[in-house]
């Protein structure tokens, strides 16, 4: 009987003393020597570089060369396709005004899904 309270004792302390131990938090988690290999220390030890700020409040001006040349691109496509569209509109019906057939471009455009035909 001596033993099982003993055994029990033993058990509820090394049990206290690992939930204090696992609540102790470390002195500063963001030191460099908190890291846990040496290439983690050497990189949280130098500050990171940033890109300069643009002096233009125009948010393309921060666009990196290839977004600039997808946008370009995606601007070319859709002028070449409004140009199409609008001279079928004008072939159908040669009355059609320039700006009636730009409108009817722009609404097929904007319906989801669809390409203008």
């Amino acid at each position: 009987m001596i033993y099982r309270k003993s055994a029990l004792l033993l058990l509820m302390t090394v049990a206290s003393a690992t939930c204090v131990m696992a609540q102790t938090p470390p002195a500063d988690p963001t030191a460099p020597s908190a890291a846990s290999s040496p290439h983690q220390r050497d990189a949280t030890s130098t500050p990171a570089s940033e890109a300069p700020a643009t002096a233009s409040p125009e948010a393309s001006a921060a666009a990196t060369p290839h977004q600039k040349e997808v946008t370009d691109a995606a601007k070319t496509k859709h002028h070449q396709m409004m140009k199409d569209c609008v001279a079928k509109e004008q072939a159908k019906n040669s009355a059609t005004s320039m700006d009636d057939a730009k409108k009817a471009c722009m609404s097929q455009m904007k319906k989801p899904g669809s390409q203008a035909q």
